[in-house]
């Protein structure tokens, strides 16, 4: 392995809670340092919660300068690889026992102070909701939810107005089980909207109107869902392609691409050759880092 590329996330971090004097929702910052150190107190073995079908677990947490460094493992206790001999053989992982598993690392830097939380996100990395679930069964309060909310460019979603003909979408979703309920509300409205449509819609999920045969002004229906769907943070591709008006051209756009995130290449050097992997020690040295340069950015752009 020459190099590899990891992408990193970035979410401000909310609360939504009941007011009972009010008698509504409401939704504000949410500062974590408490539950987080809290859970320092917490034996590693009862430090676990669901991630889709595995189980997770915040593995380690120390605090460093002010932030709060974690290392969560996913758990993979089924569906196991074969061991593959490059002279041809194949055999199984047949010395683990049922308390056993492959844990995929995933690390996560959280500023109590601007209450963001930036996480290492690969193709086995915790979907951002099972993290905020897992500081929501930790509070325990009735009504209370933990969000972590994309850190969105202030002009992302300007390039996607409610006057624009919507003629399709594209949306893909990593973990549609543990995405908002908003998400989930909207896409069934999505579905639900096309019957307003007097001309054929396909979806895969994909939805669009026919190619041949709509007219100009045609279009369908769904821009608050589409805006609901960009902040989820399962959400990793919303391209909408669209029209300014009638008499304009098909242009496209993606709203996700205006969400705050870097890559970063690490070489050769940076792999641990036991693990053949890089270690959570490496990647969260790396985060502080690049959170450092983002964190002005953060507090003056982005929302």
């Amino acid at each position: 392995m020459m190099s590899k590329r990891v992408k990193f996330d970035y979410f401000k971090v909310y609360a939504r809670s009941y007011d009972q004097i009010r008698d509504v929702m409401e939704e504000r910052l949410c500062n974590l340092d408490e539950v987080i150190r809290g859970a320092q107190d917490i034996h590693v073995a009862d430090r676990v919660f669901s991630a889709g079908n595995d189980r997770a677990r915040l593995q380690d947490i120390q605090e460093n300068n002010g932030k709060w460094e974690m290392h969560f493992i996913r758990i993979r206790k089924d569906n196991f690889p074969l061991k593959a001999h490059d002279n041809g053989d194949v055999s199984f992982f047949d010395d683990m026992d049922e308390a056993e598993g492959f844990g995929e690392e995933v690390s996560a830097l959280f500023d109590p102070e601007n209450c963001v939380i930036m996480v290492r996100r690969n193709m086995f990395s915790l979907p951002p909701s099972s993290i905020a679930s897992f500081f929501t069964s930790l509070i325990d309060e009735i009504g209370f939810t933990v969000l972590f909310k994309p850190l969105v460019h202030p002009s992302s979603m300007q390039l996607l107005k409610h006057d624009h003909l919507i003629r399709s979408a594209e949306i893909s979703i990593a973990d549609v089980k543990n995405t908002s309920t908003e998400t989930k509300r909207s896409l069934g409205q999505i579905l639900s909207r096309t019957e307003s449509i007097k001309e054929p819609v396909n979806i895969q999920f994909k939805i669009g109107l026919a190619q041949k045969g709509s007219k100009k002004h045609s279009r369908v229906p769904i821009y608050e869902e589409l805006r609901a769907i960009a902040n989820d943070p399962n959400a990793n591709k919303v391209e909408v392609k669209l029209k300014e008006n009638e008499n304009k051209n098909v242009e496209t756009i993606d709203l996700i691409e205006h969400r705050l995130y870097d890559i970063h290449s690490f070489s050769k050097l940076d792999i641990n050759r036991e693990s053949r992997n890089i270690l959570h020690e490496t990647v969260i040295n790396k985060m502080r880092l690049l959170y450092e340069r983002r964190v002005d950015e953060i507090n003056n752009i982005y929302e």
